[in-house]
């Protein structure tokens, strides 16, 4: 369950630094607003399967490895050796 809250807490975020589309809304249905943060690293992935697998789609791949996929690694490692110290 948790994996499941974190995952759907994090998408909006991680969408609001994204290079494409239209922004995200926060508050919807409340306001109709969309927004983006002012740090916008991430690219946006391609629509199309013969469009993802182009050198776009690499770029995509590769913002997401260095701005996803590495940072969530060291704090996994992080927790896990905290973790593994506390039992010790």
């Amino acid at each position: 369950m948790t994996i499941l809250f974190l995952s759907t807490l994090s998408h909006g975020l991680l969408d609001a630094i994204t290079t494409g589309g239209k922004g995200v809304g926060f508050f919807i249905p409340f306001d109709n607003s969309r927004f983006f943060f002012p740090l916008r690293v991430i690219k946006v992935s391609p629509i199309g399967i013969e469009k993802f697998f182009s050198e776009w789609g690499v770029n995509v791949i590769v913002s997401e490895l260095k701005y996803i996929a590495v940072p969530c690694g060291i704090i996994l490692t992080v927790l896990l050796l905290l973790k593994k110290s506390k039992t010790d």
